[in-house]
Order: structure tokens, then sequence, then C-alpha cells
């Protein structure tokens, strides 16, 4: 423990926001999202270790490579083979989320309503990992409803009771923040003389803030449509505005959709065919039902090729999707000076010289130690048997970081220890991100 304390000055402790743009890549092929060209990885337990058949990335980065125990018909005389630990609780070698229903009636969004009133009070609600996020693509035909009102019906006596839950489509909840942005745009309406996105084919990709920080930074998305390995066309927000236009296809300077960067949100509208080919066709629905590549499908998991290839599940369509996030680090940085004259002590033991003599007495009534011993001297001679003059030499190895209450919170450490002599003085600038 030291014996003292420097204190930093008002000039010795920056704190600095450091603002980065990490670079952001998602390839769809095939149903699979792969992020940032990371190729799937087999585990020691598990044949993949990272989620990336959905492009996912796992919040905890639990149950990655664990897999789920194997079950014995007669586990502890369990008819179901379900194995049990302590107190109870069934283990399947799986980290799980759990809580036990008591009266504040916690729960996990997972849980539904019915599931919940089935369980016992005391009784243990499990939940899953690991858990993950990954974009999203919702597709919009000009007659798929926006939401849908709740039903009632008619119980016994004068009782009503709720027959179908009210909804409301991601893209419908997203109106006031469409038309908020209005201002930058006029393409930012939800409804216009031109179009209404309540009645229009429409393509919706939900990118989580994981992916991207505070924000996409403007300007920096870029999407490019492929089939058969061809480019189809490319949009990119060229104004910086937040409209996509085509850069490179069939209607080049054609405004397809709009992006809302705070909120990690692509909205496409180009519903024209990028190729008129007839022989250049996808099940983009999903229904069984083959249609020409348009910007509305981008990113939509498609089923296969028109003809005898749908039956195979052979897919020609791929997307590419780049962008920057934009992250702010917070660090700081410290300057810890080490004046002339001072830190020339030190606590180690070979500071001092080393002899055969006692330097410690005890006895029934006291404990002494030397308070003379002697410094050793460790500058170097030219001569073996003389010894140069004696200076106070330590060698700076660690430097702790305290808090106001001295808790040590961090320790610096050099590459090699930095010799410190009397007339000597250093500064180190050490740098902590928080």
């Amino acid at each position: 423990m030291p014996q003292f304390f420097h204190k930093f000055g008002r000039n010795d402790v920056y704190i600095n926001t450091i603002k980065a743009y990490p670079e952001v890549k998602f390839t769809i092929y095939s149903g699979s999202v792969f992020y940032n060209n990371a190729p799937v990885t087999s585990g020691s337990l598990t044949s993949s270790v990272n989620l990336l058949n959905s492009g996912g990335i796992s919040l905890y980065e639990l149950n990655v490579d664990r897999s789920e125990a194997g079950t014995d018909p007669l586990a502890d005389g369990d008819p179901l083979g379900r194995a049990f630990g302590p107190n109870n609780v069934e283990n399947n070698n799986l980290i799980r989320p759990w809580v036990s229903k008591d009266g504040t009636r916690m729960a996990f969004r997972t849980t539904s309503k019915g599931g919940f009133s089935a369980t016992n009070a005391g009784e243990i609600i499990y939940s899953s990992y690991p858990l993950s996020a990954s974009i999203t693509p919702n597709f919009y035909s000009s007659t798929t409803p926006r939401s849908t009102a709740a039903t009632f019906s008619k119980t016994s006596g004068t009782g009503i009771a709720v027959s179908g839950q009210a909804a409301v489509t991601r893209i419908l909840a997203l109106k006031n923040t469409i038309n908020y942005y209005n201002y930058i745009n006029p393409h930012f309406a939800y409804s216009n003389s031109d179009r209404d996105f309540d009645s229009i084919d429409l393509g919706l990709v939900s990118i989580p803030s994981i992916f991207y920080g505070s924000s996409i930074k403007k300007g920096t998305i870029d999407l490019k449509f492929y089939y058969a390995g061809e480019l189809l066309g490319r949009a990119q927000d060229t104004a910086k505005n937040g409209v996509l236009y085509e850069t490179t296809g069939a209607r080049e300077g054609s405004p397809v959709g709009i992006v809302l960067y705070n909120e990690g949100m692509l909205i496409l509208t180009g519903a024209y065919a990028m190729d008129n080919d007839a022989s250049a066709r996808e099940d983009y629905k999903g229904n069984n039902t083959v249609d020409y590549p348009r910007w509305v499908y981008f990113a939509q998991p498609c089923t296969g090729n028109e003809g005898a290839d749908l039956a195979d599940g052979i897919t020609k369509s791929s997307y590419l999707a780049e962008m920057s996030g934009t992250t702010t680090v917070q660090s700081v940085t410290m300057f810890a000076s080490l004046p002339k004259g001072q830190l020339n002590h030190s606590n180690n033991p070979s500071y001092v010289q080393f002899d055969t003599g006692s330097h410690v007495q005890t006895g029934s009534a006291a404990y002494l130690q030397d308070r003379k011993r002697v410094i050793k001297n460790i500058v170097s001679s030219s001569y073996n048997d003389p010894t140069a003059s004696f200076e106070k030499t330590t060698y700076i190895s660690k430097i702790g970081i305290y808090d106001e209450n001295e808790n040590l919170i961090a320790v610096a450490k050099p590459a090699t220890p930095v010799k410190k002599t009397a007339e000597r003085d250093f500064t180190f600038k050490l740098k902590l991100d928080i």
C-alpha cells in the first residue's frame, strides 16, 4: 500500500468523447443473413456458435456453444426423463433466465397470459438463451390490412368478451415518425397526393440499434439487388436527406424508398419491375407465385425460381446492405507526473541492502526494526571492486489510479520498468475508456 498519494492537478485530467462510425454489412441470400461477411463457425459442442444463419448477434453470449443435455428415460425415476437439480428445478444443462411466480406478477415478455395463470404460486417460470438481435424484413402488399380492430362477442347474460385482439402493423406504428421528418423532404409523408402507405406495396427492413449504435450515419446507406450474380439495381442516399435514389439500374435517379436514420428503418416503395426478362422471376412472397425483382422485395426471404427450380428450393436473388453506424465512446486522459526529487523510495524488499545480520529484535515487550537500514546501491561502476557513488534509484513498474476514497480502480503498467532517479522527472499519459 503506498504511503502517500499524488493528487491530479486541474490540468491533468481530460474527458473526451470519441465519435466512431463502424461499418456494417448484411448479405442476404437464400433466406439467410450474414453479418459483416462472418462465416458460420462450428463450436466444440454445437454446430454453430454465432447465430449467423439469421445474421444475429447474441446479446449476452450465453448458450452459444452449449448443447442441451440428453435425457435418460429413467433419470431420477421421472417418467418424462427429466433430470432435476437443487430445489427440484429441472436441469437441462442450459443457462436459462427464470423468475418465481409471486405476488408481484413478474414474468417474461414471452410468457402468455394463459401460461402465467396456469402456473402455481412459487413455481418457476423460464425463458431461454441465447437472446439475439437480427434484421427483420416485412412485406406489405396493397391489400394487406395495416391494422386489425378488436372483436367482441356476447356471453351468457349481459357479459361481453373479447374474441379477437386489436393489432397494429409495424409500418402503421411508424406513421407519426415518418410524418415528423416531412420538413426534410416531401417524400417523408405517410400519405400524400402521389401515394398512401396504407394502399401500396412496400417493404420494411428493421435494423436493431445494437448493430449501428445511436443512429445510422447519414448518406451511408448502400443497397444492392442481385439476380443470378448480376447487379440489377443499386440505391443510395446521395443527398444525405434520407431519400433513397436508384443510382444503378433501369430507372436511375428515381426514388425507391426512405430511411429513418435514428430509428434504423428502411422503407422501400419502388414497386416497378427491375428486369422484364420472363426467366428472371422468383417466389418473393413465399406463396408459390413468382414475380419480377422489385425494390419492395429487397431483403425478403425468397423460396425459389419459377418452374422446376421452385420445387428444388433454389434461389437466385441476393441482397447486400451496407451502412455506417454512429457510436460515442467517452475516455478520460490522465497525466501522472513524477517530479524531480520525489518518488525515489520503494517498499520493495530489494530496495534495501541485504546482509546476514539481524535487523529485527523481538522480546516479550517489544518488536523493534532497524531504522537505519542501508539502501542498496545499484549504480553501475566501471570497475569490479570499487563501487560507484550512491544515487537513489527506483524503477516504476506500475501506476495505480485511486478514487477519492483511496480505492484502487485501475493499474497502468509500462512495457518495461522505467528507471527513476532524483534528477529525473517523468509524465505518464494514461487513457481509460469509461
